[in-house]
């Protein structure tokens, strides 16, 4: 039955894989913090050498998303982070839900990335990533944070397209394939 059951996730992860080179989405992005980790900081660096047009807001409100065609969550809890916002763990979901209504209602895709491996796992960071993740129109994970399958059983279960890369610069490559300019 184990058998079965693996057997079955490699094929949904294959033929999810497959879907997410297919898989594009307009610019100009907003890129934002969910969890408020530094990892957010790296992404638009990485956008920013891709040569995208994006917006980049670790605290962004709502009406921020106006004038955007994607909204890029950068997911992994950090208490730290959380501290120099000056904003707490429930302050951060509240506002990560509202953005993601906001955007499936304005029709913005959703692409959550989680770069920060297995350090950005845990209880904290865990709540973000699945809230993130479920409401995703497609997901980029760097693969040694997802060694349990989080992210790929959601991925399989709610048919989302997902990128799963070794290292953190292959970001680059993968952001330049799946952004185009919004015509």
């Amino acid at each position: 039955m184990k058998a079965v059951k693996f057997v079955t996730i490699i094929l949904l992860i294959l033929s999810i894989s497959a879907s997410a080179k297919d898989f594009r989405s307009n610019q100009p992005l907003l890129i934002t913090a969910a969890g408020q980790s530094q990892d957010v900081t790296i992404v638009k660096i990485l956008a920013q050498k891709a040569g995208l047009k994006f917006s980049f807001d670790k605290l962004v409100k709502t009406d921020q998303l106006k004038d955007h065609a994607t909204l890029v969550f950068v997911t992994g809890g950090s208490t730290k982070g959380l501290g120099a916002a000056n904003i707490d763990k429930d302050q951060e979901l509240e506002r990560v839900n509202s953005l993601i209504e906001a955007a499936k209602k304005a029709k913005m895709a959703i692409v959550t990335m989680h770069v920060g491996g297995s350090s950005r796992r845990g209880k904290l960071s865990d709540e973000f990533n699945k809230l993130t993740a479920e409401n995703a129109d497609c997901l980029i994970i760097v693969r040694s944070g997802d060694e349990d399958k989080l992210f790929s059983k959601i991925a399989g279960e709610k048919k989302i397209p997902i990128f799963l890369i070794d290292k953190i610069f292959e970001t680059e490559d993968v952001l330049k394939k799946i952004f185009v300019d919004k015509k």
